[in-house]
């Protein structure tokens, strides 16, 4: 499963986008877990200096191809009907669906930030990375992909450092979660023009 984020794009025209990128998908053979596979594979290809060892395999070239494809599609789709004075953005951002966290609306993954910071207790090393996913969901249309990195990072480091506060426990615990509910609050100010 896949979601699309285009800035501005109301949901009817997130659907229209969403059902052409899954064209292209069945129309190419490719799983969409696949082409995203195949994203990472070229990402590291990258980061070697283009090492020839380190290349991606023709599958994942193909399924890099249809990832891009259905990106373009998806464009292409949400933004048909657009008119000429409406800012078409540069691409439409795609993403495999690997929770639930993925698929609930802003107002929602705000209330659920919010109920980490209150109950998270600094009693684990490792837990699932749901407030990062939902730090995303928060920042998703938010045209400046570095703006939306800042954002979701600083959400990110704030639960780790809440989180890992049972290795410090002669440190108080409730300024660092006062610290993760102002970065909560900086995400959700941060990303409000979405909502004009």
């Amino acid at each position: 499963m896949i979601k699309i984020s285009v800035p501005t794009a109301n949901p009817a025209e997130l659907q229209r986008g969403l059902e052409a990128a899954a064209a292209v998908f069945k129309e190419r053979n490719v799983d969409p877990r696949d082409g995203a596979d195949g994203l990472f594979a070229l990402e590291g290809y990258d980061l070697s200096g283009f090492d020839p060892t380190d290349a991606p395999s023709d599958a994942e070239w193909a399924a890099i191809e249809a990832w891009q494809r259905a990106g373009e599609a998806a464009l292409e789709a949400v933004c048909r009907d657009w008119s000429a004075d409406r800012k078409r953005p540069d691409s439409a951002r795609l993403q495999v669906i690997i929770h639930e966290a993925q698929t609930v609306d802003r107002a929602t993954a705000l209330t659920r930030l919010r109920a980490l910071a209150g109950a998270e207790a600094g009693r684990r090393e490792f837990g699932e990375p749901t407030h990062a996913m939902l730090a995303d969901v928060v920042a998703d249309d938010l045209e400046d992909r570095d703006v939306a990195f800042e954002l979701v990072a600083a959400v990110t480091i704030a639960y780790t450092t809440l989180s890992l506060s049972q290795f410090h426990p002669d440190e108080p615990i409730e300024p660092k979660r006062q610290a993760l509910r102002d970065a909560i609050d900086q995400l959700e100010v941060g990303t409000a023009a979405l909502l004009s």
